[in-house]
């Protein structure tokens, strides 16, 4: 076939970087995606299933109009002004569209918000004058944003179709025809937006047919592909309440045109800054068709965890982590600089992506940008008197969850620290004894953190709590045996330079505490298991119950419908609970007893060692 076989429509639309305008030839289209070998196998004379298929490509396909394009990026440009201070691109020396010349290029970033479809297409197209292709949920494809985010290369997908293997054929073909054109495309790895601020696993199934699709092109005009992973972080996200109302288990509310048309109420809002950050490309090794399902998820962890590694500390997510390690929340601006600034030095130590807003020099300016924006955002008050010098920042109690999503965008950051942390507590409470002891600590809370948190490798672990050790004593320790030789002097000097994260991770840890009660108290009353519905109301009320004695359970954040989850998930993995055709029963009661004491311990033995909080 000669695809560059083209009409004069399409010539007169025109190409930017060779990718076809909504004027290109739609009968090429067909003709590439029924040409498809799986998909031509399907339908094989078949002209019912034939019919179906181009139904299903004219549902999926985007109709690109690069006149359109150019006015929405117009748009554009005077209207997020209103909306945010920036957009800030940063792509790291990897020129995308170079790239794309020699490369089909494929973007897949994290999910925060439905911004990230407008802010990712928005820069690439005003960075490199080339649209990009993006994969978004048909639930988006509803009047007037629809057809809009269509004609701007959005091409739609539905949300299930396991079952409709014609339909799933049809969008591979359709993934196929694209990358045939030399098309950048986009999708968004978590498969959904998340609502904790946590990265999301991968889901596996587009790239694993845009693995397939590419092993279709003859390979003597295949050009290499690479995924490209993205990492975007907003200062604040549209949708936050109603993100934390579906953490208290209230149900996702279904995309309409009354939602878009009260999106005009945003406009009383600031969202400080979006940050887009390009990470290193992963580029497709050579397949074995008969491993391709070990293969894709291989290639899918890898971007996962070069989109965590590059998620930047943000003024939001800065704040978001000093603000919400006080319970009460309520702190002086000095000491809030003080925690930021000593942050900030450990960021920079040991290579955690920041924001250039937030460098030692820009660092003040920012954080009172987006103190202000938080507070005119009515999710942080001021108390005191202004004029005076006794003004107290503080989350508003039915914020805090809110205000979690952010400081959860980087937390994985600081998993180390505070599990270095939680060690030495236990070596000076006498729980760690010798090195072995050390070793089974910290591969426990690591289990532990891994339900919940996107985490660096036991390598990686083990290498940066060793700079972290050998930092704050001033000479290097390579081994941790020799952790287990250090004077108490040093102990100290370590734990002077962690405690700033002490309770970073405690809402999560008191979350699995709460786990252990209601596991207690359900085994009791149903000998012969639960259902989830009532582990989660249970759940609850053990919650409310613990939060009024404030004796262990000091963060409202603590309990969330996907905290419970989570906990519940690690306590089946360990062994402690079984689970069998939807319910569930505590099978090692000795274990669950002992996992609660220990959990407790660690909480209580916080409060005794604190130096800098």
């Amino acid at each position: 076939m000669d695809f560059s076989k083209l009409g004069n429509l399409a010539k007169l639309g025109g190409f930017f970087g060779g990718i076809p305008s909504f004027f290109d030839n739609f009968k090429e289209m067909e003709e590439i995606v029924l040409k498809y070998p799986k998909l031509k196998d399907r339908i094989n004379g078949r002209e019912d299933d034939r019919d179906r298929a181009i139904k299903n490509l004219k549902e999926i396909r985007a109709e690109l109009s690069l006149p359109f394009l150019k006015g929405f990026e117009k748009f554009l440009d005077a209207s997020l002004s209103q909306l945010y201070d920036g957009i800030n691109f940063n792509d790291n020396d990897t020129n995308l569209k170079k790239l794309s010349k020699e490369n089909n290029i494929v973007l897949v970033p994290n999910h925060q918000s439905h911004a990230d479809y407008v802010a990712i297409n928005y820069v690439y197209f005003k960075k490199y004058k080339s649209p990009l292709f993006v994969a978004g949920g048909n639930n988006l494809n509803i009047f007037p944003i629809g057809p809009l985010f269509r004609r701007s290369g959005c091409f739609f997908i539905r949300r299930t179709f396991a079952n409709d293997i014609l339909y799933k054929l049809t969008l591979e073909a359709y993934l196929h025809y694209m990358l045939v054109k030399g098309n950048a495309i986009e999708f968004f790895f978590e498969g959904g937006r998340s609502r904790t601020g946590k990265l999301l696993p991968p889901r596996y199934g587009l790239y694993q047919m845009l693995i397939e699709a590419h092993q279709a092109i003859p390979e003597k005009v295949r050009k290499p592909l690479k995924f490209i992973p993205v990492s975007i972080v907003h200062e604040y996200v549209p949708e936050q309440k109603s993100l934390a109302r579906e953490l208290e288990g209230g149900k996702k509310k279904k995309e309409s045109a009354g939602q878009v048309f009260g999106l005009v109420k945003l406009f009383s809002y600031q969202f400080g800054n979006v940050h887009i950050n390009i990470g290193r490309p992963v580029e497709l090794p050579v397949i074995d068709m008969e491993n391709l399902k070990t293969q894709t998820q291989k290639i899918a962890f890898e971007c996962f965890f070069e989109v965590g590694k590059n998620m930047r500390v943000t003024p939001t997510s800065l704040l978001a982590m000093i603000l919400l390690d006080e319970p009460t929340g309520a702190l002086k601006w000095e000491e809030i600089l003080a925690k930021a600034r000593h942050i900030i030095t450990y960021c920079q130590k040991f290579n955690v992506p920041i924001t250039d807003s937030i460098t030692p020099e820009n660092m003040e300016k920012s954080l009172e940008r987006s103190i202000d924006i938080l507070i005119g955002n009515k999710k942080v008050e001021a108390i005191g008197n202004p004029n005076g010098n006794h003004v107290f920042y503080s989350i508003k109690p039915d914020s805090r969850k809110e205000i979690l999503y952010f400081k959860n965008t980087v937390l994985h950051h600081f998993l180390i620290p505070w599990m270095v942390n939680m060690g030495w507590v236990n070596l000076f409470s006498g729980h760690i004894a010798n090195v072995d002891d050390l070793k089974k600590f910290f591969i426990a809370q690591r289990k532990q953190l891994q339900h919940e948190f996107y985490l660096p490798t036991v390598k990686e672990f083990l290498k940066e709590t060793l700079a972290i050790v050998s930092d704050a004593v001033g000479r290097e320790v390579a081994t941790l045996e020799e952790c287990m030789e250090l004077t108490h002097k040093e102990l100290y000097l370590i734990l002077a330079k962690v405690s700033l994260f002490s309770r970073a991770c405690n809402y999560s840890i008191e979350a699995y505490y709460i786990c252990g009660l209601t596991l207690t108290a359900l085994s009791k009353e149903y000998k012969e298991g639960f259902k989830m519905d009532t582990f989660l109301k249970r759940y609850k009320e053990v919650f409310e119950s613990e939060r009024k004695l404030k004796r262990i359970i000091k963060y409202q954040e603590s309990y969330s419908v996907p905290l419970s989850k989570s906990s519940l998930q690690y306590f089946i993995h360990t062994g402690i609970v079984a689970s069998n055709a939807g319910y569930y029963a505590v099978s090692d009661a000795v274990k669950l007893s002992e996992v609660l004491a220990k959990v407790e311990s660690d909480l209580t033995s916080q409060l005794s060692i604190n130096l800098l909080n």
